[in-house]
C-alpha cells in the first residue's frame, strides 16, 4: 500500500511540473529590450549659453588649485 501512495504522489508531481512548464512557456516575452525613458529634464540648447554666463563665476581658473584637487581625489 505504501508503494501505491508513492506512485500517486509521483504522478501528481509530474502532472504539476508538466502544467507548470507549459504555463511558463506561454508567458509573454518582449522581443527586444526597451530602454526606460529618463525622468530628468534637461535644458534646451538655446538656454545653455545663458546658464554658462550665469554660473561663470563658479568655475575654477587657478591651475594650482585644480592640480591639488586632482591629486587629492586620486589619493582618495
Amino acid at each position: 500500500m505504501n508503494k501505491f501512495y508513492i506512485q500517486i504522489v509521483l504522478l501528481l508531481l509530474s502532472i504539476y511540473l508538466c502544467v507548470n512548464n507549459k504555463t511558463l512557456a506561454t508567458e509573454f516575452a518582449p522581443n527586444k529590450y526597451t530602454k526606460p525613458k529618463s525622468k530628468k529634464s534637461y535644458p534646451a540648447n538655446d538656454n545653455i549659453q545663458g546658464i554658462y554666463e550665469k554660473n561663470k563665476h563658479l568655475l575654477c581658473t587657478n591651475s594650482e588649485e585644480i592640480t591639488n584637487a586632482y591629486n587629492f581625489m586620486s589619493d582618495a
